[in-house]
């Protein structure tokens, strides 16, 4: 619910809502073309089973080759998302469309962290794909999060404000409607069939289009992520000095910023235990924190969107700006208690841990 950014990024989460690129071009954007039928849910299912077959995790291992780790990572996070295809057609449960988008985003963030041990074209091919899913699943995904933001307050109101607010709810509901039947439509496409046949070869061929290493060079996930994680760290605690001043555009860059940590933590989750959990959990609960102000931000602006341009009655107009001032005080809320979550990441002491986590690679 809280893994997003600011309206128009590309990285969203409830923002503002933009038309799926992938339904211009012929339905499709980029160069996949097939004849390939997309594959069913049961189809879906089986190929998820057989590439999560190898466990409950990607299995990284320190000594792994750096482009073969990498394409464990996709191999698993493809699994995961494939597993996800009956439930998203089925449409009974919007978990099931959060937990398909979050397999594309960590692909993608797997591209982030490994993609430079990968022939360009592959890697840029692949990065554009799974944008462009994920911008499907993005659209539906942040309806989800707007609706429930107003459920849950319409929950704690009178029956007249809920009345009240009932055109603004039958609104989001039917623009999620709509971009529920797109999104069925991109899983159902020619299109989505050959970035899953593709896709699938290139995660099951070990060696397939990664870049050879030079001599003397690092190559493996020993001495490369050890670089890899202190970066990702590094961007986040360089918000260290601005953060008492930042608005929310800063404060969404590091949300950013977080949400990549925690993939790259997550990536090599096995080897660094028993200090990853550990090391995990505190910039999990930044970014929720962080993620949480986004939504309500993204929601009072999208509810005051709507009452400039409907023609409500007064008492809708009342109970849509009453909405809308307490998504406003959540986000000040938000904004003064950020120190909870982001002094245990910006500490000495989680810097050290961080320091002996690595140096079991």
């Amino acid at each position: 619910m809280t893994d997003g950014t600011t309206p128009g990024s590309v990285e969203s989460g409830v923002g503002s809502i933009e038309p799926d690129p992938r339904a211009t071009e012929n339905g499709a954007a980029g160069s996949l073309e097939s004849d390939t039928a997309a594959p069913s849910p049961a189809e879906a299912v089986v190929l998820a089973t057989a590439l999560l077959a190898d466990g409950r995790t990607p299995g990284l291992r320190a000594e792994d080759p750096w482009a073969e780790a990498g394409r464990k990572v996709l191999r698993f996070h493809l699994g995961k998302m494939l597993a996800r295809v009956p439930g998203v057609i089925a449409g009974d449960d919007a978990e099931e469309v959060h937990a398909m988008r979050v397999a594309a985003r960590r692909m993608r963030a797997a591209w982030r962290v490994f993609g430079d041990g990968f022939e360009r074209d592959a890697r840029r091919r692949y990065r554009d794909e799974l944008r462009d899913i994920g911008a499907s699943l993005g659209a539906v995904r942040d309806l989800d999060v707007l609706i429930e933001i107003l459920v849950r307050y319409g929950e704690h109101r009178s029956g007249r404000q809920r009345a009240g607010l009932a055109p603004l709810l039958a609104a989001w509901r039917a623009e999620r409607e709509s971009r529920r039947i797109e999104l069925i439509g991109v899983l159902g496409s020619e299109r989505f069939a050959a970035f899953v046949a593709d896709y699938r070869a290139f995660a099951e061929t070990p060696g397939l289009a990664a870049l050879a290493v030079p001599p003397h060079s690092p190559g493996l996930v020993r001495n490369r992520m050890p670089a890899t994680i202190w970066g990702a760290y590094q961007a986040v605690w360089a918000f260290d000095d601005e953060l008492g001043t930042a608005d929310l555009a800063t404060l969404h860059q590091l949300r950013i910023a977080a949400k990549w940590l925690r993939y790259t933590l997550e990536f090599i989750r096995e080897p660094l235990e028993p200090q990853a959990t550990a090391l995990i959990r505190p910039v999990v609960a930044l970014q929720d924190h962080l993620g949480e102000q986004h939504d309500q931000h993204v929601a009072a602006l999208l509810a005051r969107e709507f009452v400039g341009t409907s023609k409500l009655a007064s008492s809708e107009e009342k109970a849509a700006g009453k909405f809308v001032g307490h998504l406003d005080q959540g986000v000040e809320r938000l904004r003064r208690t950020l120190g909870s979550t982001w002094r245990p990441v910006a500490a000495s002491t989680y810097r050290r841990g961080l320091g002996r986590a690595i140096a079991r690679l």
